[in-house]
């Protein structure tokens, strides 16, 4: 995922988050997202973005700033990138249509470039964005609740849910198994320590 169709995407779900749009079994994923994205403009003294985009938020020209300052978020934090593309992914909403990553020359290859960024990101020891990127290309995660958060935020949401699943279950927790919000919970709790893994998070909201 570019950054431009990252900050894109983001807006999009914000944009139908005012509309009042979101099924609603996604609505705490896209609350958690919201709390995500207005606590780092907050902290980043870049909030006045938000509030132009909140009073039209269709607006073309309401939207540009808020993609313009998210874009220079996740390129200058990629732990910040890693946490809002997991908490993205966990809203299931369609990225806007015709999005696009800007600058990209024609016949780009999005697969091979994602392959050469995990060997890039190996032959330089970030392990982190490494298994990051890795987990994203293949999505093969073993459920287990020692997963840290930021592998939990680079899985797919079904995977997600599956490794949830497999912790309750284990808990003998069926309700909680079975819980529609489980994945948004967690999501959330891991937004607050992404340095915790996923156990630590169910523990502490047990």
């Amino acid at each position: 995922m570019s950054f431009p169709t990252l900050a894109e995407h983001v807006v999009e779900i914000l944009a139908q988050r005012a509309r009042m749009t979101i099924d609603a079994p996604h609505h705490r994923a896209a609350d958690t997202l919201f709390d995500a994205v207005i606590g780092r403009l907050r902290r980043t003294g870049t909030a006045g973005t938000f509030d132009l985009f909140a009073a039209e938020p269709d607006a073309p020209a309401r939207r540009r700033p808020l993609v313009g300052v998210l874009n220079h978020q996740f390129r200058d934090d990629p732990q910040f990138r890693d946490l809002i593309a997991g908490m993205v992914r966990a809203t299931n909403i369609a990225p806007p249509a015709g999005s696009e990553p800007v600058d990209e020359p024609s016949g780009f290859n999005r697969r091979r470039m994602a392959v050469i960024v995990v060997s890039v990101l190996a032959a330089t020891g970030l392990i982190i964005g490494g298994r990051v990127a890795y987990l994203h290309l293949t999505e093969e995660p073993q459920p287990d609740g020692n997963t840290s958060c930021r592998d939990f935020f680079a899985m797919h949401p079904d995977k997600q849910r599956a490794l949830l699943e497999h912790v309750y279950r284990q808990r003998n927790e069926p309700l909680r198994e079975h819980d529609p919000y489980i994945v948004a919970s967690v999501l959330y709790g891991c937004g607050q320590n992404p340095e915790r893994t996923v156990i630590q998070v169910v523990n502490s909201s047990a």
